[in-house]
C-alpha cells in the first residue's frame, strides 16, 4: 500500500472510528460517540464546535451508472455500492482491521476510495462536524471546500469535499455520507491535488453507486 493511501486511511477511518468522538446533534446538543454504538451528552463547557454554514440541497437526482453492474455489499448493515468492474477493483479489510470495510482503486488512475461503515445511526449534520474536526486533526490547514445534500438513488445523502496538506502533500477528497436506523456509511474518494480534476467525474460516478438495500 502506498504512503498516500495510508495517510488517507488515517483521515477517513478516524472520522467515526476513534474510541470517542465529540459531535453535535441536530438540536444543538453536544454528545460523545463511542465505538460500541453508545453515546452520552458531553459537558458543553469542554467542546466548542466550529460554525458551519447551512446547506442547500442539489435539485438534480443522482443515480447509479448503467455500467455499475457489480454490487459490493456491506456486511455491517443494509447498504452497498454498485461499481463498474471494468474500471474499479476492490479488496476487503485486513484481518486486524475494523475499518475501512472495503478499499477501492481505479484501474488506470492515481486515486483511491473506501467504504467505512458503523452500526450507529448518526445525523448527517453531525457527520459533517465529525468529518471537519478529524480532517483538521490530520491536516491543520484542512478546509471544507464544498458541501450540499443530494438525492442519490432516492436517498438523501451528504456530499462533502475537503482539501488540505499532510506531510507536504496537497490532497482533495470527495465523499458521500448516509445514515439510517441500522448504521452509517462514509463512501470516500481521494487523491492528490495534482490528479483530482482529472478524476472528479470518475469519482462522482463511483459515489453515485451508493444504494440502500432492501432487507430480506
Amino acid at each position: 500500500m502506498t504512503r498516500l493511501l495510508l495517510l488517507f486511511c488515517f483521515i477517513a477511518s478516524s472520522a467515526i472510528s476513534n474510541g470517542q468522538i465529540k459531535a453535535l446533534t441536530e438540536n444543538g446538543k453536544q454528545v460523545l460517540l463511542f465505538d460500541n454504538g453508545t453515546w452520552k451528552y458531553a459537558d458543553s463547557s469542554s467542546f466548542t464546535p466550529r460554525a458551519l454554514n447551512a446547506l442547500t440541497t442539489n435539485s438534480e437526482p443522482f443515480v447509479k451508472s448503467p455500467a455499475a453492474t457489480f454490487l459490493v455489499k456491506s456486511n455491517t448493515f443494509n447498504v452497498g455500492v454498485n461499481i463498474d468492474p471494468e474500471n474499479w477493483t476492490f479488496e476487503t479489510r485486513k484481518p486486524n482491521e475494523r475499518n475501512p470495510e472495503y478499499r477501492f482503486s481505479p484501474k488506470n488512475a492515481e486515486g483511491y476510495a473506501m467504504m467505512i461503515t458503523e452500526r450507529m445511526s448518526i445525523p448527517l449534520e453531525t457527520l459533517r462536524t465529525i468529518a471537519l474536526s478529524n480532517a483538521q486533526k490530520a491536516a491543520a490547514d484542512a478546509k471544507e471546500t464544498s458541501a450540499e445534500y443530494r438525492t442519490v438513488n432516492k436517498k438523501r445523502v451528504l456530499c462533502l469535499q475537503f482539501s488540505g496538506t499532510i506531510q507536504g502533500m496537497k490532497f482533495k477528497y470527495l465523499g458521500y455520507y448516509y445514515s439510517n436506523n441500522k448504521g452509517t456509511i462514509q463512501l470516500l474518494t481521494f487523491t492528490t491535488e495534482q490528479f483530482f480534476d482529472d478524476l472528479q467525474k470518475d469519482f462522482e460516478t463511483f459515489l453515485n453507486g451508493l444504494v440502500e438495500l432492501d432487507e430480506k
